[in-house]
């Protein structure tokens, strides 16, 4: 499996989006929410969205793109070919507090292998 986020595997069409904020499951956590729905490729897509009031443009693109990477470098241990959207919201946190965020997310919404 390529170890890059290819074009395929990024959520872009509005209609895919609004079907999985329709139909989708929901987990939670501080500062972040995961919103899930299987789908019937062989390969799981992604996509992250900032609320508002979310700092100025350099602290939404840096945390876009650190949860781009965690997505990247978690993707092979995913169980089951879905669509997922991170919901990513304001506050003081550290780079390692926003990858508990989604290794938490990701283990309460049962999408990674138990280690």
């Amino acid at each position: 499996m390529k170890e890059n986020l290819t074009k395929n595997e990024r959520l872009g069409k509005k209609s895919d989006l609004n079907k999985i904020f329709a139909k989708g499951s929901v987990s939670k956590c501080h500062g972040a929410k995961i919103l899930f729905l299987r789908n019937p490729l062989s390969y799981s897509r992604f996509a992250i969205t900032i609320v508002r009031k979310f700092g100025n443009a350099v602290e939404r693109n840096y945390t876009k793109r650190i949860f781009r990477d965690f997505f990247r470098t978690h993707k092979q241990e995913i169980t089951e070919s879905c669509d997922i959207v991170v919901v990513v919201y304001p506050g003081d946190f550290s780079y390692q507090n926003r990858l508990d965020q989604f290794n938490l997310l990701m283990k309460r919404a049962n999408l990674v292998k138990n280690h």
